[in-house]
């Protein structure tokens, strides 16, 4: 009896481990970006689209992705701007590897390799014209033999990750003072 009991609170420990937080695609803790007391974003409400659903961003990566086009460079009483974000997975091997028969997956064991993408799109009217319009991927890979909460937290921190390098590259974008690749330059 004492044996059960045992193997059961082991059982729900495990189980404990495992489960847990879910995947938080649209909050960021983005360090170097001040939070501020402005409440007005630039880009309004960003829609984060994933699976078919529109969720909104938290209010730190509203902050973020507006410090991103300076007040400077884009006057915020004639300027504005729009952007989507889109999220899509990619799996890149199929989770067969440790299904006991075909049916049956040996869980929570059962290992994951897919690939995240988001695809940022941003573009910004002044005075009723648009002005810019820029378009970013950024991709992260998770490799994973757990579900649960180990897999989330590789999801989620690379979720931060993207938004960071999202928003670094949309301040670099909209740098008007930013050096150009002259590399890029083809001749005629």
């Amino acid at each position: 009896m004492r044996s059960i009991v045992k193997f059961s609170c082991l059982a729900i420990a495990f189980a404990a481990i495992l489960s847990g937080c879910s995947m938080n695609l649209t909050q960021g803790d983005l360090e170097g970006i001040p939070l501020t007391e402005e409440n007005y974003s630039f880009f309004g409400n960003i829609p984060f689209i994933y699976g078919g659903d529109s969720l909104e961003l938290s209010q730190d990566l509203l902050r973020a992705y507006t410090k991103a086009a300076s007040e400077k460079e884009f006057s915020r009483e004639s300027c504005r701007g729009e952007a989507t974000i889109k999220a899509t997975v990619h799996q890149n091997e199929p989770n067969s590897a440790w299904n006991i028969g075909v049916l049956i997956p040996l869980w929570p064991i059962l290992p994951v390799n897919e690939s995240w993408t988001y695809e940022l799109s941003a573009r910004i009217f002044c005075n009723g014209t648009l002005v810019r319009h820029v378009e970013f991927i950024e991709q992260q890979d998770i490799n994973a033999i757990l579900y649960g909460r180990l897999r989330t937290d590789l999801v989620n921190k690379a979720s931060n990750e993207m938004h960071r390098k999202l928003v670094q590259r949309l301040a670099f974008e909209l740098n008007g003072n930013r050096l150009t690749d002259l590399n890029s330059v083809s001749d005629y």
